[in-house]
């Protein structure tokens, strides 16, 4: 009885004591620190309207709320594990601000960096949507974005935890949700590279091509969890702050096409689990913030400052709800100290691995591991030498990461994921030109490029177009080394073109000119500048279409040597904003070879483009010579048409010697989103040439005629235009100094 008795009073001493340690702190909201809930912030998915999370962030800092796990799925993995890496709402904000989206979502690294081949082939551009051929079958591209800027800018973002293999070791514990593609399954990821469970996560289907990792496929968590509460409350939170941005459905009329059929699928597959989700909100304890996003669409990433300043707005609605949370100055100052800086990246790279090559030589990334290989990390130039070998062509994504090493040194692991729908590929184009003087050209074109025929990266290109302008090319690119800078390159061409016979402002006569070579060029690439000389076997055949006989009919061997030097930094070769290019050509059947005709015809070319803001000037300069020697009708140097003298006929003019400059301004009045294209323009245009006689002897007596005389024309032009997916479109009024007038539209490359 008596120890009975003891325990008794020892009991009720403790209880005592408890209660007085927890009556001396004050509750919580009101300063107190002691028994803070643990909280657990989940962040929805949204695409662009995602950046409201932003907000809340801001109200949360402002109101001294610590967060202690966030879950985050799709555009809400981007902001969770940004701010979850320690990165402050502020940095967030200036970094989501601050990008250029259009950028961002263009695989493509800048055209100047592309390889020389690669820039030659983009004269003819064809949809930039191309199909795979492997396996004796057709293949389509993974999605529109592969997300090769995307990934690597999440590198960047979190850069300061590059090296932290599990989620938990974060500054802030972390989970992003993403959908397995094989099952349907959700998964959750809690570890690995950060950077590849954020891209996983936002693998819009359709959009953005699928992330495989580690033998698994994912897409976008939002088609299981978009409100992933419960992994949140599986993380041991005692409370919810819950962001729901909604789907934001499609109107009516956007539901036409197959891009709105299935995103209105994605939103309402999505909208089907938040509803769940959100039963999952425990009223009085839990807090559920919904910004009002109004027209804010899921691709509204230039309106992200807009989404920002919702989530704050709604957030400040919710702080009577959020006050209870909100710590003392000194005790959240105590839970940001290390929580938010600069992190720790890495170093000093030990050895450097590539992983994923199938197809690709890996001596190709000989340059890169040498830069970085047991050196202080350069992440310029790593991001750098990766752009510049997914330029090739040859990949769907090149993305990197790190694992440390027990000697301190970290591994650089570079994973090159090859195109899956190659390594041939099927593209098409279509070319279009026509004037309100006559002369109208069509064609359909069909390109397929065979890569890696061998390991030293050979390619096989042929194209094929098929309108009043047929022609057929074909063409073996054998490097004689990796690099690329020595290369033979045997190829066929064969095509029919018009050719219209001009006296005065009449067209007297049209000409079908077949030409056919058969030929192989030497050449070498160095510091961007491709050289290529070389000898073909040619045959031309001159038919009178319609028209009076101005011209010699008949057959004749034009076989000989030509050569060419192209230098090309433009961005764009419908409507370059920036860059230079500069050309040399020259071609000479020569008599010694079997030719009927003795003469070298040489041009040269200079395209400048400089722009301030959404203005672009671009100054073109054009001359060409026969050297003193009288060419054919259809080898003379034409004049005429849109940007060539705007206002005449295409090609009404014509001579052996030949002088062009023009200045040709143009604004950007909207932009296109990735991968329609660039963006639509506004411009005018003012043009000089000046050409020599063009004679040309009539077939009865050789004598010469009089076609046109030598002198300086004048022309210029006001114009719409855009740069597609397609190739450049215009549509163009020109407008001569004789007042001759001419309706162009263009459409790619005729």
């Amino acid at each position: 009885m008596k120890r009975c008795r003891l325990d008794s009073r020892a009991a009720l001493v403790v209880s005592l004591v408890i209660s007085l340690v927890m009556l001396s702190y004050p509750a919580v909201g009101a300063g107190r620190d002691a028994a803070h809930p643990r909280i657990g912030l989940v962040l929805s998915g949204g695409g662009a309207r995602g950046a409201a999370h932003i907000g809340v962030l801001k109200v949360l800092e402002e109101m001294r709320i610590p967060v202690h796990v966030v879950v985050g799925t799709s555009m809400g993995s981007l902001v969770g594990g940004g701010y979850a890496a320690g990165l402050p709402a502020a940095e967030l904000e200036r970094r989501v601000t601050e990008v250029d989206w259009d950028v961002l979502f263009n695989d493509n690294p800048p055209r100047k960096g592309w390889p020389a081949h690669r820039k030659e082939a983009s004269a003819n551009p064809t949809w930039d949507f191309s199909l795979g051929v492997r396996d004796g079958g057709v293949r389509l591209p993974k999605g529109a974005i592969s997300g090769q800027k995307v990934q690597l800018f999440f590198n960047d973002l979190v850069k300061g935890v590059e090296r932290v293999q599990r989620f938990d070791d974060l500054p802030i514990p972390f989970r992003a949700v993403a959908t397995n593609l094989e099952n349907g399954d959700m998964a959750v990821f809690k570890d690995g590279p950060l950077p590849v469970a954020m891209r996983a996560s936002m693998s819009v289907p359709g959009l953005f091509a699928p992330m495989e990792w580690e033998e698994n496929i994912y897409v976008d968590g939002g088609l299981v969890r978009n409100l992933p509460i419960d992994v949140a409350r599986d993380l041991d939170v005692d409370v919810i702050i819950a962001v729901n941005l909604g789907s934001g459905y499609l109107p009516r009329e956007q539901l036409g096409t197959i891009l709105g059929v299935t995103g209105q699928m994605i939103a309402i597959l999505t909208e089907q689990n938040v509803k769940t989700s959100l039963k999952q909100i425990r009223p009085g304890r839990d807090v559920l913030i919904v910004p009002d996003l109004g027209d804010i669409s899921s691709s509204d990433f230039k309106r992200a400052a807009e989404a920002i300043a919702t989530g704050e707005t709604a957030a400040r609605k919710a702080a009577a709800e959020l006050e209870r949370f909100s710590l003392s100055a000194e005790a959240y100052a105590r839970w940001r100290r290390g929580r938010f800086g600069p992190g720790r990246p890495v170093r000093q790279v030990g050895e450097v691995r590539v992983a994923g090559l199938q197809r690709v030589n890996p001596q190709l990334f000989n340059g890169l591991i040498a830069d970085q290989q047991e050196r202080s990390l350069d992440r310029e130039r790593l991001v750098d030498d990766i752009q510049g070998l997914y330029g090739r062509g040859d990949f769907e994504r090149i993305s990197y990461r790190f694992e440390p090493q027990r000697d301190g040194d970290d591994m650089l692991i570079v994973d090159a994921i090859e195109k899956a729908w190659g390594p041939g590929y099927l593209g098409f184009g279509l070319g279009l030109s026509s004037d309100n003087r006559g002369d109208n050209r069509f064609g359909l074109r069909a390109t397929y490029n065979q890569t890696w025929v061998n390991r030293l990266g050979a390619e096989w290109t042929s194209m094929l177009t098929l309108g009043n302008s047929p022609s057929l090319y074909t063409e073996l690119y054998q490097p004689l080394d990796l690099d690329r800078a020595r290369f033979v390159a045997p190829y066929v061409d064969v095509g029919r073109a018009p050719h219209s016979v001009f006296l005065g402002d009449q067209r007297v006569a049209r000409y079908d000119v077949t030409r056919a070579r058969l030929g192989m060029d030497l050449g070498t690439t160095l510091s961007g500048v491709e050289a290529r000389v070389g000898a073909y076997y040619g045959h031309t055949d001159i038919d009178l279409d319609t028209g009076s006989p101005a011209l010699s009919e008949g057959s004749r061997a034009d076989s000989g040597v030509r050569g060419r030097l192209l230098y090309d930094t433009l961005d764009s070769v419908g409507a370059p904003r920036s860059g230079v290019q500069l050309s040399l050509e020259a071609i000479s059947p020569l008599a010694a070879m079997g030719a009927d005709v003795d003469y070298t015809r040489a041009e040269v070319k200079a395209i400048a483009a400089h722009s301030f803001g959404a203005n672009t000037v671009t100054g073109i300069l054009r001359g060409g010579s026969s050297f003193g020697a009288e060419m054919p009708y259809y080898d003379q140097f034409p004049l005429g048409g849109f940007l060539k003298l705007s206002g005449y006929a295409n090609e009404q003019f014509r001579g052996n010697e030949m002088a062009f400059g023009s200045l040709v301004y143009y604004r950007q009045i909207a932009a296109l989103p990735p991968p329609i294209g660039r963006g639509l323009y506004l411009g005018a245009s003012l043009e000089a040439g000046w050409l020599s006689d063009g004679l040309v002897p009539t077939p009865s007596d050789g004598s010469d005629v009089l076609l046109s005389k030598e002198e300086t024309r004048y022309g210029g032009s006001v114009f719409f235009g855009s740069d597609t997916w397609i190739g450049p479109a215009y549509l163009g009024l020109g407008l001569s100094a004789d007042g001759e007038t001419s309706v162009y539209v263009l459409i790619g490359v005729p």
